[in-house]
């Protein structure tokens, strides 16, 4: 059993590059985690807003990497 101290301290539990399969745009993803309080969070790409989900404590932090390759301007449309 977890320690209510395990349970209130926060980590990065997971950091990784992702490359959006709508419009081609590559960036990272920084997951937070909390023991007992993951849920399924949703974090977007940067460049056209695509929604993408992981389990976490809270949401997400995105960060662009490279910018889309499509060649379209518009947001995702599924």
């Amino acid at each position: 059993m977890s320690s209510w101290v395990e349970a209130t301290k926060g980590y990065q539990k997971d950091d990784f590059e992702k490359v959006c399969d709508y419009c081609g745009a590559k960036f990272r993803v920084q997951v937070p985690g909390q023991k007992g309080h993951e849920e399924s969070e949703e974090y977007y790409c940067p460049e056209c807003n695509k929604e993408y989900r992981c389990r976490a404590s809270n949401s997400p932090t995105v960060s662009l990497i490279s910018k889309r390759t499509d060649g379209r301007t518009g947001g995702y449309q599924e």
